[in-house]
């Protein structure tokens, strides 16, 4: 399993802009057993900080780059590029439990 970590910072139409390019991009995510575990965001609205900080998970390695590989993911490129001004991933294959 790996775990995704994705701080978004919205582009040219805003949170709202990035919302409509999500709600195109997470049930492809789950035709490939991806899970979006939670979406947050700061309600105070700091300015520098992400938009939103998303936590995904997919079954393996495989499963994400077919995901980022699928056609309609990279037809969605450029609607990306105008959604998401910037976008932070870090990317975990360890977990740890306290």
């Amino acid at each position: 399993m790996i775990q995704i970590i994705a701080l978004l910072y919205a582009g040219i139409n805003g949170v709202e802009g990035l919302r409509a390019f999500e709600s195109q991009v997470i049930p492809i995510l789950r035709e490939y057993n991806g899970t979006l575990i939670s979406a947050s965001y700061n309600a105070n609205e700091p300015a520098g900080e992400p938009d939103e900080i998303h936590v995904i998970q997919f079954p393996s390695v495989e499963s994400f780059e077919a995901y980022k590989n699928d056609d309609r993911i990279v037809n969605l490129s450029a609607l990306k590029a105008k959604m998401i001004r910037k976008m932070d991933i870090y990317i975990t294959t360890a977990f740890l439990q306290y």
